[in-house]
């Protein structure tokens, strides 16, 4: 969920933030009715930034893809066999 709030009641109100904030909510600070911060639990932030990270590494994504494709096509192997491949 969005919530909008100012900067000056943001300010008043960020110790307690912590608490009423969840995984999923993200908080628009505004200044003069402009959107300039957004607010949000550190673990969401850090989901976002791996995401962004797999997204801009061509050979991670493609790997990443792969195993996609392979898990859809059941065509995975399992730990101990491919261990016994190495």
């Amino acid at each position: 969920m969005i919530k909008e709030m100012t900067i000056t009641e943001t300010r008043k109100r960020i110790t307690s933030l912590e608490n009423e904030i969840g995984y999923d909510d993200t908080i628009t600070i505004t200044n003069h009715g402009r959107e300039v911060f957004a607010l949000m639990k550190w673990d969401t932030y850090e989901s976002i930034a791996e995401t962004l990270e797999i997204l801009m590494d061509d050979e991670l994504l493609k790997s990443l893809k792969t195993g996609i494709k392979q898990m859809q096509e059941d065509s995975m192997i399992d730990f101990d066999t491919f261990k016994q491949n190495l």
